[in-house]
């Protein structure tokens, strides 16, 4: 009977092929010590009963390697290998193999150490575990030793790549890929209605008479809103207020852009200081009438601001809206200080 029992499943010969060679050519283990059944030249004799042979070679190897994979933790007769192993209380080393996770060993072995095949740090213990079980080893030079691990590195990662995936799942990851399936349903559902409304949008659009229609329809489809626009407009003039208090900018800067600007009355305090502000910042020409600056960069900011407004206020999509304020006697043109006083509070 062999030294070495190594436990696999038949859907991971080839890491069992490779771990078997690294055996013989990097730690020295003699060919006949090694058994491996699904491994040429280390498996069952031809004609011989498989059951029975297992039974046999299981009995007294001085060492039991289990390759600990997704295919075998599945296997009903790796696991009877492995509770062999357990009932005899042989010598054995659980070897786990990614995916599966080191809880396998303490869930199948209880308290047990074990090597991660991918943890190269671990290679030179497991030579030291096989010389203590007392097995007689060919002699391996460092050189050879060096060479055999180097190359096994190499060759561990396309295997692992290529390792064979469990056939089941556990009810964690069913249930998981259940809920996955739910959520992707509902996203085809979702995606289903979103092609309907867009086949209806191309219907109305197609009906369209005038671009004004064509337009009032994408709006409409869009969600758009004409308050939340008109309110995004209002904060943009806002924002380009310059220096000066909110009453010098409605009254004096925004209405001198229709010709209506107050008249500055030098001996009020906060006027005159508006006033000299603007001149300072060059928002106003230094000498009389300080006409105001509207070439400047400063000044062009709040012709932009006011005319993107304007034309909102013009648009069919607002036509609704501001009916709608004036109906409740606001005042929706920007000519009108009252509409500056209703609407621009800051």
């Amino acid at each position: 009977m062999a030294d070495i029992f190594i436990s696999h499943a038949v859907a991971d010969k080839a890491l069992a092929d490779k771990f078997a060679a690294f055996l013989k050519e990097a730690i020295g283990v003699p060919s006949a010590a090694i058994f491996c059944s699904s491994v040429e030249g280390h498996g069952i004799p031809l004609g011989d009963d498989f059951n029975e042979y297992m039974k046999k070679e299981i009995q007294t190897p001085k060492l039991v390697i289990l390759l600990m994979t997704p295919r075998y933790m599945e296997s009903w007769f790796c696991l009877m290998e492995l509770g062999a192993t357990w009932a005899i209380s042989l010598n054995r080393l659980p070897v786990v193999v990614p995916p599966v996770q080191f809880s396998a060993i303490s869930s199948t072995l209880g308290l047990k150490q074990g090597w991660r095949i991918d943890d190269h740090s671990k290679l030179i213990d497991l030579r030291t575990k096989i010389k203590a079980a007392g097995i007689d080893l060919e002699q391996r030079s460092e050189h050879d030793w060096d060479k055999k691990r180097t190359a096994w590195r190499a060759d561990l990662g396309r295997l692992l790549k290529n390792i064979a995936k469990p056939t089941n799942v556990t009810a964690a990851e069913h249930e998981a890929l259940k809920q996955e399936l739910e959520e992707l349903r509902q996203q085809f559902a979702n995606l289903e209605e979103e092609y309907q409304e867009a086949n209806e949008t191309i219907d109305e659009l197609k009906a369209a008479k005038d671009p004004v229609a064509v337009k009032a329809i994408m709006q409409r489809k869009s969600g758009f809103d004409a308050e939340v626009r008109f309110d995004e407009l209002i904060a943009e003039v806002s924002a380009a207020r310059p220096k000066v208090s909110i009453y010098f900018y409605r009254s004096n800067i925004l209405m001198d852009l229709y010709g209506k600007a107050a008249e500055i009355d030098w001996r009020d305090s906060q006027q005159k200081a508006d006033m000299e502000a603007a001149i300072q910042y060059k928002l106003a020409d230094s000498d009389p009438p300080h006409d105001f600056l509207w070439r400047s960069t400063k000044l062009k900011r709040v012709v932009n601001a006011v005319k993107a407004l304007e034309e909102f206020l013009a648009s069919p999509e607002a036509r609704d809206f501001v009916k709608g304020r004036e109906a409740d006697g606001i005042s929706m043109e920007t000519d009108d200080l009252d509409f500056w006083e209703e609407h621009l509070l800051s």
